[in-house]
């Protein structure tokens, strides 16, 4: 079921975004403005964090995400918490700008940790993250400093586990599909 309603939002998404895009180009498409926002990946790992997106140029942008996610366990002898941090840096490229949209491909990385009160002291998890993705930002012409963007990639995770007894490495991989927004200064 959350797999439909996130492709349903999507693609409301999608549509709302490209009735509202024009075809001339805009000099001046939120380049080269901070933004703060929030962007949340809903199809695949549900994680919610602060971003901040940055365009260099017209074609050439960045964004730096910031998520904390806490998961609990409750067993019949015991309850047990985890924590995660995760932080990851994109590097943006769009071959396509118009006046009130973007349409990017771009490469995403990221490193984390993971901790929690029943982990011991002298284990270290470490998260690594990959994802090549394609998505596009667009804005109503009426509100022109809020941006709203969606993501869809393949992300690559590796969770190392470092351990006294050895290392475990856990790959997880999937489709993933991000929303967000951001208000450019």
């Amino acid at each position: 079921m959350k797999k439909i309603l996130s492709a349903v939002l999507l693609a409301l998404l999608c549509g709302s975004g490209t009735s509202f895009a024009s075809d001339k180009t805009d000099e001046g498409c939120n380049t080269k403005q901070f933004s703060l926002g929030y962007e949340g990946v809903f199809a695949g790992d549900v994680l919610q964090g602060l971003s901040s997106r940055y365009w260099f140029n017209e074609n050439l942008g960045g964004e730096l995400n910031l998520f904390y996610g806490r998961v609990g366990v409750d067993f019949d002898y015991s309850d047990t918490n985890a924590d995660l941090f995760l932080a990851e840096l994109k590097m943006l490229y769009a071959p396509i700008v118009k006046e009130n949209s973007r349409f990017y491909v771009g490469l995403e990385g990221g490193i984390g940790s993971i901790g929690g009160d029943t982990i011991p002291d002298d284990v270290d998890i470490t998260v690594y993250t990959i994802s090549p993705l394609i998505g596009t930002e667009f804005r109503f012409a009426e509100i022109p400093d809020v941006c709203f963007n969606w993501e869809v990639g393949y992300k690559f995770h590796r969770v190392n586990v470092d351990t006294e007894e050895g290392d475990v490495d856990v790959n997880i991989d999937g489709t993933f599909v991000t929303l967000g927004a951001h208000y450019y200064f």
